[in-house]
């Protein structure tokens, strides 16, 4: 029988309060023809992407990954700037993030690359900057929409993370589709919600 492959990453999802927020901050993008949004169901911040993986990987790996988050507890990070990629005379990405890592997500990180490393999957090589990629753009946007974007306050936008997911990524003319293949708790901690 023939081995199947899916395209997948490992990521930590964004709920639908935070979404909403984000929405809500950066909704005059939606005006421009040249920047394609993300849909708010699809916000996530990668941890590690895969590409194509053997399905089975679910399985066998899924078991070791739940084994190595479960001592890693739950948190929170607190977005506190956007940013374009690779930079706003060439704008490709817009991303609200934070370049401060807390220690969980070190550690999850640090697990992710370690247990995929022995599977033939290589480290990544760049350092880690947590961030939801809010819009791509696909042309010429005015410079005044991309400075009004960079100068959005989001110091009140707080990511609860207490799962990781590892995704099937599905790619068609209408964009991607994520499916939800495997949910990883983190460890919960007294006193957070």
């Amino acid at each position: 029988m023939k081995e199947k492959w899916i395209r997948s990453f490992l990521a930590l999802p964004c709920d639908k309060e935070l979404s909403d927020q984000i929405i809500r901050l950066t909704n005059f993008l939606q005006n421009n023809k040249n920047i394609k949004c993300t849909r708010p169901d699809q916000y996530h911040i990668t941890l590690k992407f895969l590409g194509d993986t053997p399905e089975k990987f679910l399985t066998d790996l899924g078991k070791e990954i739940l084994i190595s988050m479960e001592q890693i507890n739950e948190f929170h990070l607190k977005l506190t700037s956007t940013g374009i990629f690779p930079h706003i005379e060439k704008p490709r990405i817009l991303w609200v993030g934070n370049r401060n890592i807390p220690l969980p997500l070190q550690q999850i990180v640090l697990q992710l690359n370690h247990l995929f490393n022995q599977y033939g999957y290589s480290r990544d090589d760049q350092r880690f900057k947590p961030h939801f990629t809010v819009g791509r753009v696909k042309g010429e946007v005015p410079e005044e929409i991309l400075k009004q974007y960079l100068n959005i306050n989001v110091k009140e936008l707080i990511l609860k993370a207490n799962h990781i997911v590892w995704y099937e990524s599905r790619l068609s003319s209408a964009g991607p589709e994520y499916i939800e293949r495997l949910k990883i708790p983190l460890k919960h901690t007294k006193g957070r919600k």
